[in-house]
């Protein structure tokens, strides 16, 4: 189980380009033995832009199967949930090659697959 977050700004939407796939997506990760999902996308959001929140929504649930760089696959069920942005200036550590604000009509194309779920589910919350 997977969780992540897309903190929303006005109308744009914070991303980071992940360090082992180079692809754009919210931030999040795998959950720790006995984490919720929501306390796994606040650690997350944490770990890779040094960012906290307050009140999450839930955007869905998401099936998908992820390939890691030796091969791997795993099959994942990711919980993300939006927030608003509350404040704080993000910063790429952790897993997170870089950190940017995207506005929400122009999201980068160079996603996974489940990503681009994600910018879907949200676009429809959005509309």
């Amino acid at each position: 189980m997977g969780a992540g977050v897309a903190v929303i700004r006005s109308e744009a939407v914070l991303l980071v380009r992940r360090g082992d796939n180079d692809l754009w997506d919210v931030p999040g990760g795998g959950a720790d033995a006995g984490e919720s999902p929501e306390d796994t996308a606040r650690r997350e959001l944490q770990e890779e832009t040094g960012l906290s929140v307050g009140a999450l929504r839930s955007l869905g649930i998401f099936p998908h199967r992820h390939t890691y760089l030796d091969g791997n696959v795993v099959a994942w069920e990711t919980h993300v949930f939006t927030a608003d942005f509350a404040g704080g200036e993000p910063c790429a550590s952790d897993d997170a090659a870089q950190v940017r604000w995207w506005p929400l009509a122009a999201l980068p194309g160079d996603v996974s697959e489940a990503t681009g779920t994600y910018f879907a589910a949200l676009a429809a919350v959005r509309a």
